[in-house]
């Protein structure tokens, strides 16, 4: 099994969050390639915003599906969405 560390949770965050932008819903895949393998996060999001500001206040997952394949195939993995949302959204108190 791939173990994600905080890195990849960490770039594959940005990466989202680039893609989703001033959007409030988003529906599509990104993909994170390193030199070991090739990883991609298909998903469907509701974006919660502050009315004021904009600011990003949760994402809400629909469906999400994250998939990790090497040169022999697909590979299990122990990424969490609970985990890569600790780097999606800023938590405040």
């Amino acid at each position: 099994m791939i173990e994600i560390n905080e890195t990849i949770y960490k770039q594959i965050a940005a990466l989202l969050l680039a893609e989703i932008g001033e959007k409030d819903y988003f529906n599509g895949t990104i993909e994170y390639d390193t030199e070991e393998f090739y990883s991609s996060l298909t998903c469907t999001l509701i974006i919660c915003r502050d009315p004021e500001s904009s600011e990003i206040l949760s994402i809400l997952p629909i469906w999400w599906d994250y998939d990790i394949a090497l040169c022999d195939g697909l590979q299990l993995n122990d990424f969490s969405w609970a985990e890569l949302d600790r780097y999606l959204v800023n938590k405040k108190g």
